[in-house]
């Protein structure tokens, strides 16, 4: 008890302060108890959680009693937890916008990597179709529409590879084109 009184007597925060270097629990325990609120509202000021913000106050007072030996304060012991606190929950924003950050590119990531795999697999779709529609549909279309679409030759190269007229060879991509176009439509609506 004698001890408790001693402590009782400091009402100067400087005072607690070489106590507390000393080890003083009984010091440490009435610095916690004058900052603890104080502090406490100048968090909420920052942040609207109050559970961060106790969290917050508790990590600054349990660093601060872990370097209690090695403390070197120059300003007040108040001055120094109140711009202590406001570090550490600028960091604490800072990190958690940081983390928002990562959050949003992962799931932009994600999102990418779904629709890349919806699209392969629709594309894989189309092609299986066009195969299909092409396979059926005459020759002579079929022919001239793999020349032009897989080799990308022109229609007049066509003619010269075919030997038929330019506007033989222009009637027939036209006519596989507009075949090829209804089948992908009808299974569309087949399939929708």
């Amino acid at each position: 008890m004698k001890n408790g009184f001693k402590i009782e007597l400091y009402h100067k925060d400087n005072d607690l302060l070489q106590l507390i270097h000393k080890d003083d629990d009984q010091a440490f325990k009435l610095l916690y108890k004058r900052y603890w609120g104080p502090l406490l509202n100048f968090a909420g000021h920052y942040l609207d959680d109050s559970h961060s913000c106790e969290e917050i106050v508790q990590e600054l007072f349990v660093q601060l009693h872990a370097r209690r030996a090695s403390l070197s304060i120059k300003s007040s012991i108040s001055s120094y937890l109140y711009a202590a606190l406001r570090n550490k929950i600028f960091n604490y924003l800072r990190n958690k916008a940081v983390y928002k950050k990562h959050v949003g590119i992962a799931a932009s990531a994600k999102s990418i990597t779904q629709n890349n795999v919806e699209q392969f697999i629709n594309l894989k779709q189309l092609q299986k179709e066009i195969s299909f529609s092409l396979n059926s549909m005459p020759e002579k279309y079929k022919e001239v529409y793999l020349l032009h679409d897989e080799n990308h030759y022109t229609i007049k190269k066509i003619s010269e590879i075919l030997n038929r007229p330019v506007d033989t060879v222009e009637k027939q991509f036209r006519k596989a084109t507009e075949l090829l176009r209804n089948h992908l439509r009808e299974r569309k609506m087949s399939v929708g």
